[in-house]
């Protein structure tokens, strides 16, 4: 025996899908809302360079609340002056040539204590100054003066100078490139040597004497206050650049791939939960 449907049983279940559709169409909507308001901090700002573009995320490029931004020290330097976001927040050398000649050669980062080649280097004229920071301006490299540890396994028998710095035995010039002060939530030791770094130690204290060490030392400053130290450390550990387009690949976040920075804090996130144990690192 076959029934006909009621039509009060069409109209209810045409009622109860247009609610689902309904409740289904909000939750898309709402979904939507908040990957928009987690993706604000996330609107990367990009810069062109050799390579194609660099994206980086943590800043809008406009805030200068930071004390990152502020010369903490006492030869007009900040944690910018060497850490640029252009330059995938360190330097380069072509970049440090244009503001050498925009600035005749008197942009804070051109300062003897560990700018120039040499430590009080004559850099009483732009000939002179032009020389003084060859290996920054090729190189881009910032020198520092490292003294021979008490207790080491070592002596420095003999020196070679080329830059005729008159360094004693007791002490080495080391040049290096700034690191960029991104992506930090994945490093393991700071500093080129680690020497910022003790075993057992968070990164965050590591990072916290960085920047002790570069307000007294290449911003020739008092040591900065506690909550200075904090909030740039805060700033630096939000902080991600990546390539996001190549010249002959294009678009390295096309087609669902992950190039750029955008995926990095939720990688960094799966990270700490294979290294908690909480999830397989294939998983």
């Amino acid at each position: 025996m076959s029934r006909t449907p009621r039509p009060e049983a069409g109209r209810s279940r045409r009622s109860m899908t247009g609610v689902a559709l309904a409740v289904f169409a909000i939750a898309i909507v709402i979904v939507i809302a908040q990957l928009s308001a987690t993706d604000g901090r996330q609107n990367a700002l990009t810069f062109s360079n050799e390579s194609g573009v660099l994206a980086v995320l943590g800043t809008d490029g406009t805030t200068r609340d930071n004390p990152f931004f502020e010369e903490l020290g006492t030869n007009g330097r900040t944690c910018a002056t060497c850490h640029r976001p252009a330059q995938a927040w360190s330097i380069t050398p072509a970049e440090l040539r244009d503001r050498f000649d925009h600035t005749d050669g008197l942009d804070p980062i051109f300062r003897s204590n560990d700018g120039s080649n040499c430590e009080g280097a004559d850099i009483s004229t732009i000939k002179k100054r032009r020389r003084a920071f060859s290996l920054l301006l090729t190189k881009g490299l910032i020198r520092v003066g490292l003294d021979l540890p008490a207790g080491a396994e070592f002596d420095i028998l003999d020196v070679d100078d080329p830059y005729h710095c008159g360094a004693p035995l007791t002490a080495a010039s080391m040049y290096r490139r700034p690191l960029p002060s991104a992506n930090l939530k994945f490093i393991s030791a700071v500093m080129w040597d680690g020497r910022a770094s003790a075993p057992g130690r968070a990164i965050r204290e590591g990072l916290e004497k960085q920047v002790f060490d570069a307000v007294t030392g290449h911003a020739q400053g008092a040591p900065p206050a506690v909550e200075q130290t904090r909030d740039i450390v805060d700033f630096e550990l939000e902080l991600y650049a990546a390539q996001v387009q190549g010249r002959s690949a294009g678009r390295l976040d096309a087609a669902a791939a992950s190039g750029g920075p955008h995926t990095m804090p939720s990688f960094r996130h799966w990270l700490r939960r294979v290294s908690l144990g909480e999830l397989s690192s294939y998983s």
